[in-house]
């Protein structure tokens, strides 16, 4: 009988990848690093010899006596990150991501304190991050395509490392499109009709004119199906088709 991976941990074993991810991060003297999934220390010893303080989180106590033989600066938290990430405050997120924990994670990023994330994680999440909720707040690079060879068990796909960085206000890079996906994803509980009137207005005095609620509805409902204007928003669903229509009507009828 096989043994199971029940946590889903794969464990990074390729020392030029650890030490890639390190470089990638740019981890200065003054930063704090949380390390999602610590394993055995072995990315954490590389990040540890650079960083001021590396905040550890591991869920699996099997760890521990490898943990505790790590340096000083280490701070280690037994436990499940996405009950961290929020709470503390750090420079740099670092971890090999298993596939239960990506899109969890992703969805609490935005609300995370923290300037770059560097992670490993399965190449079939690259896409879906890439669009839709996590790309109107999140910017995502991809520095490499990993081979499963790289880990411990062997996973059965291959992996990518990341960058992801936070986007600034839409406003404030006067990016009206993403400000209407924005909207939408922050006002769950209301029907996207509703939302989308809202952002409407608000952007339409950017291009010269401020828009009464009945000309906002005239131009949403020329940009989306009424069975869809009648539901609430939908986490991962892709608004950008919707949010592109909306923009180009403002651009060229309104109201230069």
């Amino acid at each position: 009988m096989k043994n199971k991976n029940l946590l889903d941990q794969f464990f990074l074993v390729d020392e030029n990848l650890v030490k890639e991810m390190a470089l990638v991060a740019k981890i200065e003297k003054d930063d704090t690093i949380m390390e999602i999934g610590a394993g055995r220390g072995i990315v954490t010893k590389e990040i540890a010899k650079k960083a001021g303080k590396v905040i550890a989180i591991e869920i699996d106590k099997k760890f521990k006596d490898d943990l505790q033989k790590l340096p000083g600066n280490v701070e280690i938290i037994f436990g499940n990150a996405l009950d961290f990430i929020i709470k503390k405050k750090v420079d740099k997120l670092i971890g090999s991501l298993p596939s239960s924990i990506v899109e969890p994670l992703m969805l609490r990023l935005p609300k995370a304190d923290f300037k770059m994330a560097v992670f490993l994680i399965p190449l079939k999440f690259l896409r879906k991050i890439d669009k839709g909720y996590f790309s109107v707040y999140l910017k995502t690079d991809l520095i490499n395509k990993i081979d499963k060879s790289a880990f411990s068990p062997q996973p059965k796909t291959n992996w990518a490392l990341v960058k992801i960085e936070k986007k600034e206000d839409p406003l404030k890079e006067k990016d009206y499109k993403r400000f209407i996906e924005k909207y939408i994803y922050e006002h769950p509980s209301s029907k996207l009709k509703n939302s989308l009137t809202e952002a409407v207005i608000k952007i339409s005095s950017f291009f010269g004119k401020k828009l009464t609620k009945n000309e906002a509805r005239k131009i949403i409902f020329a940009c989306a199906a009424k069975e869809d204007l009648e539901r609430s928003p939908e986490r991962f669903r892709d608004y950008s088709d919707i949010s592109s229509c909306l923009l180009g009507v403002l651009e060229t009828k309104t109201l230069r």
